[in-house]
């Protein structure tokens, strides 16, 4: 069994589970990773949200092979839990851990009083295994969940990218707009995340890649409040999908952002900003095309 919060299953977290996958096979159990229903910072307000939501953590776990997810609910009475009951009633009395992994600064119980030299004595009076995964640095820097939300806060999508092993990602449902972009010469497809907790990529204009029923697109993504054409306060997603004419209202689309391209910005006119978006959209195809145009001529 491997405990933490695994948000964004991340390249540290891909450490952990791969060391769970081969601890499992070794020993011939079954592979469980314990995490929360609710990310314990969001309890304390210390982050604003989350990289990976329920449904994302139980799909990337099923991805890599996983056959158990455990997710607690981060109760009152979860969180004054002594460390010790925390071991002897959930890991070992509940969930039977055989084996146990964890990073090196995993913390645990009321006040997170527990540490790891207390959880390897107990599970060693009890003939279980405590594995202590080090943390992975890039790059010089220590691969964390608060990194990349920093990184993915500021916009800096292409360096979450490199700790996280891949585009970060948001889902939502295509929803009807006031239909601006159409206007302006460039529809666009507003994403209505479902998920309040959700971390949004900072105000700004992104390169992306939309997967909507099944087809791949590149396109133009706009978070903000879009300053040039309303007074909203509301932070929204629109894409331009470039190349797609297809009516999707209702549809679920996934956009992975791959490049910042600029902030959002006022413009002195809507001409001014229609010959942004004109550039924006240039640069994108730049970004992306060449590398669309590889994966489909390999399928």
């Amino acid at each position: 069994m491997a405990i933490g919060a695994f948000d964004g299953f991340h390249l540290g977290h891909q450490h952990v589970i791969a060391t769970l996958i081969s601890s499992a096979e070794k020993a011939s159990l079954s592979a469980t990773i314990y995490t929360f229903r609710q990310n314990p910072k969001l309890s304390s307000r210390s982050i604003q949200g989350v990289l990976t939501t329920n449904s994302e953590r139980v799909d990337y776990a099923g991805k890599v092979g996983i056959e158990n997810i455990v997710l607690e609910d981060f109760s009152t009475h979860f969180q004054g839990m002594p460390p010790e009951a925390f071991i002897r009633d959930i890991v070992l009395g509940r969930l039977n851990a055989k084996v146990v992994i964890v990073g090196r600064d995993f913390r645990y119980g009321r006040a997170r009083a527990g540490d790891i030299e207390l959880m390897s004595r107990i599970l060693g009076d009890s003939g279980c295994k405590l594995i202590v995964i080090d943390p992975v640095t890039i790059d010089g820097e220590v691969c964390s969940s608060s990194l990349i939300r920093s990184l993915v806060t500021e916009g800096s999508v292409e360096r979450a990218a490199r700790f996280l092993g891949r585009p970060y990602s948001i889902e939502g449902v295509i929803v009807t707009g006031n239909r601006i972009g159409g206007r302006l010469g460039f529809p666009t497809a507003n994403i209505e995340v479902p998920d309040p907790v959700k971390l949004l990529p900072g105000n700004g204009v992104y390169a992306v890649r939309a997967l909507v029923d099944g087809i791949a697109a590149n396109g133009v993504c706009n978070i903000g409040v879009r300053p040039t054409m309303t007074t909203a306060s509301r932070r929204t997603v629109e894409v331009h999908l470039l190349d797609f004419d297809r009516q999707v209202y209702g549809h679920l689309a996934s956009i992975e952002f791959v490049a910042r391209l600029r902030p959002e910005i006022h413009f002195a006119s809507s001409a001014a900003l229609v010959k942004q978006i004109a550039q924006d959209v240039a640069r994108t195809r730049a970004l992306l095309e060449p590398a669309l145009k590889g994966e489909l001529d390999t399928e």
